[in-house]
């Protein structure tokens, strides 16, 4: 699982262009702020990993991810 996890955070960072170790040291610069969402909610919802690991990972709270994950989830109904 971990091994999952790390590929998917370093794939979408390669993606949006940035430093994956930046991105887990928790900067919070909005560029790197908009990539964690995209990488929290992907981790969420296509592995099912809990938030809480989510954000052991990426270096910031878990309340944080959950209002994060509840923003995108939010964005994504109403579309």
């Amino acid at each position: 699982m971990k091994s999952c996890m790390d590929n998917a955070i370093k794939e979408i960072c390669d993606k949006e262009g940035v430093s994956e170790r930046a991105l887990r040291l928790g900067v919070r610069t909005r560029k790197f702020s908009r990539v964690r969402v995209k990488v929290a909610y992907h981790l969420n919802h296509e592995y099912g990993i809990s938030r809480a690991e989510v954000a052991r990972q990426l270096g910031v709270c878990t309340s944080a991810i959950a209002k994060a994950v509840q923003n995108m989830e939010g964005a994504e109904n109403k579309c």
